[in-house]
């Protein structure tokens, strides 16, 4: 690799780790960091679900505003060193670099992906964050708007997923087709094997789509 990819790459790996929660706390302000809205969370949560109501307001509103900030954030800069590695790859053919160049590209798409999916339905990202007891008051309010609201976001959540992992799916169905065209049977075989990686993926959120409030409810069961 030349110096200026290392470098480039060096500082773009930097800022996916680094600036998103600085940047988001500078756009958006509610929160010192991941760490403070994680804190915030189970009593945002239960305010939201002593509500009962569809629409997402208070210190919960501020938490998704805040999340949704951190994963665009994030997104865009995993996007850049992505672009900037799949440069990178044109130049370097073979070797050690190529192989680094690889692994790196497949990283940053897989943080890209998730953070996109994170910055579409950023209320459903937060459920991971959440303690159990936070989780029982989320399914002792099942039945209300509130809920209905969750159930909802939570299909869009992993529809972003099916479009994601579907397209990732049809791209890298192609790479391996070319290939095996131009004889590279490791790079075919490797192709192949994460086809059917993301081709699980892809319809196991196309399941959770089918039938999102099931899936909901046992994800929060654990």
């Amino acid at each position: 690799m030349t110096r200026a990819l290392t470098l480039t790459t060096a500082a773009l790996l930097a800022a996916v780790v680094l600036a998103p929660e600085a940047v988001a706390t500078l756009l958006v302000g509610d929160y010192a960091g991941v760490g403070a809205l994680r804190d915030a969370l189970p009593g945002a949560f239960a305010d939201h679900w002593r509500l009962g109501e569809a629409a997402v307001s208070g210190e919960l509103a501020d938490a998704v505003g805040y999340w949704a900030a951190f994963h665009v954030v994030k997104a865009v800069l995993a996007g850049a060193l992505l672009a900037v590695l799949v440069a990178g790859l044109g130049r370097v053919r073979r070797g050690a670099g190529r192989v680094a160049l690889l692994a790196l590209a497949t990283l940053a798409a897989v943080v890209l992906v998730a953070n996109v999916q994170g910055a579409v339905a950023p209320l459903s990202s937060l459920l991971s964050m959440l303690p159990t007891q936070a989780n029982d008051l989320a399914l002792a309010s099942s039945g209300t708007p509130a809920f209905a609201a969750l159930v909802r976001d939570f299909s869009t959540y992993h529809l972003a997923m099916v479009v994601l992992a579907g397209a990732a799916t049809l791209t890298t169905a192609w790479l391996a087709v070319r290939a095996g065209r131009r004889g590279r049977r490791a790079g075919a075989g490797a192709a192949a094997a994460a086809v059917v990686v993301l081709g699980v993926v892809t319809l196991a959120n196309v399941s959770t789509v089918a039938a999102p409030e099931p899936a909901l409810v046992g994800f929060l069961r654990g």
